[in-house]
């Protein structure tokens, strides 16, 4: 064989590496696993894994293939065994870069590998695996910080692909922290959309943050989350501040933050920011978040009993909440039918209800009467936050993982 051709055979043999279980590298070459046991300032000396197996190759610094040994292995190779580390080495990657449970990350990985019965009856299970990832992953970490003042590194700044996604860090106040985060791709598609969602979740925000605030748009009829907000407070200031930055980074982009319709929940801090922000948007409040409101104050009147007991008292409810799929003007004429249908139970039970009814809400029937809409509630904005996040590090992977996956 000529020096030609040796080295075009050289070119032509492809190598790979995987990791083993303390995380060094192992090269792979036709189904036969090395470990680096020497290196000098131009190579690196490999020699198999199999125990008294003396067989070596080398490679330069960069890992190119060199040459190696010329006699055969004293054993077979173990293809299982090299996919078993492969999928064990995948299972630690996406652990490290993301915050699903690492049994979904299993069940993904390995229901998609293409890999052999044998593979899979010598695959370690879930179970037998997950304290070495967990421990990995706990390596990478920051340390959870003991109040809302902390530094927050620069990996979570930015988005997977490397660019730009902590939008706004502000302190409004003493201990009054806010937090928003979009990508540029994200906020072209807020800024163009016509219809924007936004929804606060309280219950499942990080410690030291009172609730998580998204703001959606709305692209070929799919609600799309653009912009998370981590908030201390739920004050109307906050609210405004979130908007106004909104705003300065639409100019700032050529574009206007300018919706057509808003939908939002009734939370009393937003509803008078909107008002002034947005006044030429027609802002509507949530179907679901309405009759959830009403539903908690027959809770506060106590009246869950009659609700569950009485079918009249029951029913009369129920066409209170429908208020709001009413034509716009025939919502006071129906609640006129609603009072003197109550006026006939016994006992009057609908009365201090219909007071707060009355108080509450027919002053603001363009808010809550949702006959004219396409969309009657904001609940597709509900499934972005399904679990409560305990750690605020794994919560800053969230919303850089969803951007990633709406582009």
């Amino acid at each position: 064989m000529n020096a030609t051709t040796e080295s075009s055979d050289k070119e032509n043999i492809k190598i790979s590496f995987v990791k083993s279980n303390k995380g060094q590298s192992l090269l792979l070459l036709n189904d036969y696993l090395y470990k680096c046991n020497k290196k000098t300032n131009t190579k690196k000396y490999w020699q198999c894994i199999s125990n008294g197996c003396t067989v070596y190759l080398h490679t330069d610094t960069n890992d190119k293939y060199l040459g190696g040994d010329v006699p055969e292995h004293d054993h077979e190779s173990n293809p299982e065994l090299v996919e078993v580390r492969q999928v064990r080495q995948k299972i630690k990657e996406r652990a490290l870069q993301e915050i699903i449970p690492i049994s979904i990350i299993y069940e993904q990985e390995t229901s998609k590998a293409s890999i052999s019965s044998t593979t899979l009856a010598i695959l370690p299970t879930s179970h037998e695996i997950y304290p070495s990832v967990a421990k990995a992953r706990q390596k990478v970490v920051p340390l959870l910080p003991n109040c809302c003042s902390f530094d927050i590194p620069d990996d979570y700044k930015h988005a997977i692909d490397g660019n730009r996604f902590l939008l706004a860090d502000e302190l409004l106040a003493r201990r009054e922290r806010l937090l928003i985060f979009a990508s540029d791709h994200q906020l072209d598609l807020l800024f163009q959309s016509p219809v924007i969602y936004m929804d606060g979740t309280f219950s499942k925000s990080p410690p030291h943050f009172m609730q998580v605030y998204i703001i959606h748009a709305v692209l070929f009829d799919i609600c799309v989350p653009c912009v998370f907000c981590l908030l201390v407070n739920k004050k109307a200031l906050t609210y405004r501040h979130i908007f106004l930055e909104l705003k300065e980074k639409a100019k700032e982009r050529g574009k206007v933050f300018s919706p057509i319709t808003i939908m939002s929940d009734f939370e009393s801090g937003v509803i008078p920011v909107l008002k002034s922000e947005f006044p030429s948007s027609k802002h509507y409040g949530c179907f679901f978040h309405f009759c959830q409101a009403v539903y908690r104050q027959i809770q506060h009147l106590g009246k869950q009993n009659d609700y569950s007991s009485n079918e009249s008292f029951r029913l009369l409810c129920r066409k209170l909440m429908a208020l709001a799929l009413m034509p716009y003007e025939q919502v006071i004429n129906s609640f006129n039918e609603i009072q003197a249908d109550a006026d006939l139970l016994p006992d009057h039970p609908m009365e201090e209800l219909l007071l707060y009814f009355e108080k509450n809400w027919l002053n603001i029937i363009d808010l809550w009467n949702v006959s004219a809409c396409d969309s009657r509630t904001n609940n597709v904005c509900e499934g972005e936050m399904t679990n409560k996040v305990s750690n605020i590090s794994f919560f800053l992977r969230l919303p850089q993982q969803n951007e990633q996956s709406h582009i």
